[in-house]
């Protein structure tokens, strides 16, 4: 099963993220960049733990070595939380200027999360534009743009987050942070 969490930066995603997954999931497995907060966020039980996975490629990899490792049993007891995939995808970016060799990496990493065997929440960034975007900007908006479109079209479920209220895209649904 596969869940998106989408929204704008400090719209309240890891908070509604982490409140769903303990809604769904009694244990988890929350991957962390570690590059929004210095301290991981309050995880929702002594059964969710933290891997701060750093940045670039390991992404892949972690979640390759997660879905190795699980039994169906397990991978469907527990969620994995990926926080957040934009950081991860903008490491990928800064590590190389081969375009070809970013757009591989972006294909392994969405094949790694689609393939994944179990409940995964996924938590993204929607993409701003300014006004006057340099060229990597707009190719990295635009690939972004495109693995968003990817994961919902995957998704069971998709929530965009906007001031902390929580807009369920599939359903068309406002879930307030309280409910």
């Amino acid at each position: 099963m596969l869940i998106t969490v989408t929204g704008g930066i400090g719209s309240g995603k890891t908070r509604f993220a982490l409140g769903y997954a303990a809604q769904i999931s009694r244990e988890g497995i929350y991957l962390s960049t570690g590059d929004h907060d210095p301290v991981i966020p309050e995880l929702p039980s002594a059964h969710y733990r933290a891997i701060s996975a750093g940045n670039g490629h390991h992404l892949t990899e972690v979640i390759h070595q997660i879905n190795r490792e699980s039994n169906l049993f397990l991978a469907d007891q527990r969620i994995v939380i990926v926080d957040s995939l934009t950081s991860w995808m903008a490491a990928g970016f800064r590590a190389t200027d081969d375009l070809d060799q970013q757009r591989v990496h972006t294909q392994q990493l969405l094949d790694a999360l689609l393939s994944y065997q179990g409940k995964l929440l996924v938590i993204t960034n929607e993409m701003q534009g300014s006004l006057y975007p340099s060229e990597e900007e707009r190719i990295f908006a635009a690939r972004m743009a495109s693995v968003n479109r990817s994961l919902q079209s995957h998704s069971e479920r998709m929530y965009m987050v906007v001031s902390g209220i929580a807009i369920d895209l599939k359903k068309r649904e406002v879930r307030y942070h309280d409910t």
